[in-house]
């Protein structure tokens, strides 16, 4: 049997290059060979109804290092995917994290979706009613995120009146969010890398420079002994959202509880490993290859 392991073509980050190559060796130790293939090679057609994408039969399974979710369908009705279609849509949207979450006993922070708009030039007074809504609930500073984004990029920090609406307006055709602002945890979180629904790593992140404490915005990861109530919070919330591997993204607030921020179906390795000496991408393999013998594929 042969892996296929997809990734983005549309980035050159090292990050995805060595994580690429990290599974395609730890694969390979264990009897297994792997392609990689970028997206644009895998192209989604659908003609009179009926959905082809490329001849795939030579591979048996995917490990599936993008978000891309019509290619990630139609790979996954032709073999095993890792993660799954589902836990890659539930992650990759910020709202619909959530809403997977909600009832289920999880603490997040305060959250207020954006109201969707089409208008190149919405009606002033909705607009005024809403972020008057938003300015009450959460006060400044808050948080404003775009629904989808990786590594930080995609969120801002909000001070006053005049950046609230100055964001609002300009992701007014984008689908965003805004958030609670945990102060006590500017610039640091708690990256706990579950697999098999398992925390097996973790990891502390700081970054005194910015809000954010994101790898690729400056932050340094340093190791870290998570309490019970850590480690439980991280698992339940990969199990409830099907990840075969992720990273959850914690903060401690100021009673010293965790409070879950976000999870990441395709998140990098290669920091973490780095920093708790433990080989991550042997443990995912060996996790896979499980699974793969359970479907009685291998």
């Amino acid at each position: 049997m042969k892996g296929l392991i997809i990734i983005n073509s549309f980035t050159s980050s090292p990050a995805i290059s060595y994580k690429a190559w990290r599974l395609m060796s730890e694969f390979r130790l264990k009897g297994i060979e792997c392609d990689v293939v970028k997206t644009v090679d895998l192209p989604v057609i659908y003609k009179n109804g009926i959905e082809t994408i490329p001849d795939i039969d030579e591979w048996g399974f995917c490990v599936y290092l993008d978000k891309d979710k019509y290619l990630i369908d139609a790979i996954e009705k032709r073999m095993p995917v890792f993660n799954s279609g589902k836990s890659t849509f539930l992650c990759d949207d910020k709202m619909v994290t959530f809403q997977a979450l909600r009832n289920s006993g999880i603490r997040t922070p305060l959250t207020i979706p954006a109201p969707l708009c089409y208008s190149q030039s919405p009606d002033q007074g909705s607009i005024d009613l809403f972020l008057d809504i938003v300015e009450k609930e959460l006060g400044y500073p808050m948080i404003c995120k775009e629904s989808y984004g990786s590594l930080g990029k995609q969120v801002y920090l909000i001070k006053n009146r005049e950046e609230l609406e100055l964001k609002n307006k300009e992701l007014i055709n984008v689908t965003h969010l805004f958030q609670k602002f945990y102060s006590e945890s500017q610039g640091r979180d708690y990256r706990v890398l579950t697999i098999g629904g398992k925390v097996v790593a973790s990891m502390e992140r700081i970054n005194d420079h910015d809000f954010r404490s994101n790898i690729a915005e400056g932050g340094v990861g340093k190791p870290v002994t998570l309490s019970p109530e850590f480690i439980e919070m991280a698992e339940k919330v990969s199990n409830i959202l099907g990840l075969d591997y992720g990273g959850i993204d914690l903060i401690k607030a100021n009673d010293g509880k965790p409070v879950f921020i976000e999870a990441n179906s395709n998140c990098f390795f290669s920091e973490i490993e780095k920093v708790t000496k433990i080989n991550i991408t042997k443990i995912l393999v060996e996790h896979i290859i499980s699974r793969l013998k359970d479907m009685n594929l291998i």
